[in-house]
């Protein structure tokens, strides 16, 4: 484990650059931890450091100072133009699976500090991922914009289709676990995206429709729907795979159906169902806070009141749910939970406690879905004696 700090971190990679002969001026944002690049007056990029002090954090001291050079010089790939001619591009376009939230999350802070938030064409994969196209060369990986496919005549789904020839081109290792599981771990930052290689995932024989998991970049895992154990270990390995690797993904399963990926459950009675309500409420109250984060730093640059509910989970005799509260008298972001607790407008602790159903039934006029992910709902009422005594069922 290293022993060196955020700061010193950020200096040696601006230290790197200016050796390489960056222009620009590199200025250390601590409160962010970032780097902020500046020329001729006007902000030329930034570079975050979370994940990337997370993975430094892991390395030996003897690989410190290759992956500073790395780091440098993929800050300084970006500066590097894009071929102007698709056709020259196409040879090194790559799809990419990511998280949703790390795209939503971008246009937050974009808003936050007043910039232009990012413009990726992207594919859902379900609710919870989506595909976009990168620029991969051996230096940097860089996202491509919706303004950059108009610069070259195409659409995203004619950029799909080199991008994705040209992964199902690259070798990659598939292992067997037992006769229940299969993972990808090849290593090269492109397993979690051989999802959508059909002539990969044709070849897996499971009981049942494929599911998969995505923990991170670097990890697939598939089962079969009907496989008891295969599910149970694929949960095990995502769990474990979600609290050790710096830049997760989802802990959300996807299955195949109808030629194409869709969200997935474990059903309710599943010996793995409280496993899996477990992992993935832990994950959806990360993103939540995540989320909660960055909504507060825009309420206080907007002036705005909005209470911003927390999503809470709870465990009682082993069972997992979550909960938020709707309070009274102040406008209420309120996060999709399982419950919904609300606060006594006299103090008095809570006057109602309803599944999210309920509330939607009795309370759904109330609630206006706001452009946001994972999602919310702004509430600037509070309910009638009558309708606190629906949703406590009396």
């Amino acid at each position: 484990m290293s022993e060196i700090s955020q700061a010193e971190f950020a200096e040696m990679i601006i230290s790197r650059l200016v050796e390489a002969g960056d222009s620009r001026e590199s200025q250390f944002d601590e409160d962010e931890f970032r780097i902020v690049f500046t020329e001729d007056g006007g902000e030329r990029g930034i570079l975050n450091l979370s994940n990337l002090f997370a993975e430094f954090q892991r390395l030996e001291p003897e690989q410190h100072d290759q992956r500073i050079s790395e780091i440098a010089r993929a800050a300084l790939s970006h500066l590097k133009p894009v071929p102007d001619n698709f056709q020259d591009a196409s040879y090194d376009l790559r799809p990419r699976l990511w998280a949703r939230s790390t795209l939503e999350n971008m246009r937050l802070r974009a808003r936050i500090n007043g910039e232009n938030e990012p413009n990726w064409p992207v594919e859902p994969i379900g609710s919870n991922l989506i595909l976009s196209l990168v620029y991969d060369l051996p230096e940097s990986v860089r996202s491509i914009s919706a303004d950059e496919l108009e610069d070259w005549g195409v659409s995203f789904w004619e950029a799909r289709e080199p991008a994705i020839a040209n992964l199902a081109k690259e070798d990659f290792v598939v292992a067997s676990l037992g006769e229940e599981l299969y993972a990808s771990n090849t290593g090269d930052s492109y397993d979690a995206t051989r999802l959508i290689l059909t002539a990969l995932t044709d070849q897996f024989k499971v009981d049942g429709s494929l599911v998969a998991m995505v923990p991170n970049r670097d990890t697939l895992l598939i089962t079969g729907e009907n496989s008891e154990v295969g599910i149970k270990m694929m949960l095990e390995l995502a769990a474990e795979e979600l609290g050790q690797n710096p830049r997760p993904l989802v802990a959300s399963p996807v299955i195949f159906r109808d030629g194409g990926w869709e969200d997935w459950s474990v059903p309710t009675g599943h010996p793995s169902y409280e496993l899996f309500r477990k992992i993935y409420l832990g994950w959806l109250q990360y993103e939540y806070e995540s989320q909660k984060e960055l909504l507060q730093e825009l309420n206080e640059a907007k002036l705005n009141d909005e209470f911003l509910a927390s999503f809470t989970v709870v465990a009682k005799d082993e069972q997992h749910s979550s909960y938020s509260v709707w309070g009274t008298g102040v406008n209420t972001s309120l996060p999709k939970t399982d419950d919904v607790a609300f606060m006594s407008e006299l103090g008095g602790g809570v006057a109602a406690f309803a599944p999210w159903e309920r509330v939607v039934q009795i309370c759904g006029h109330m609630m206006v879905e706001q452009d946001l992910y994972p999602p919310r709902f702004l509430v600037d009422e509070y309910p009638s004696e009558g309708q606190l005594k629906q949703l406590n069922n009396e």
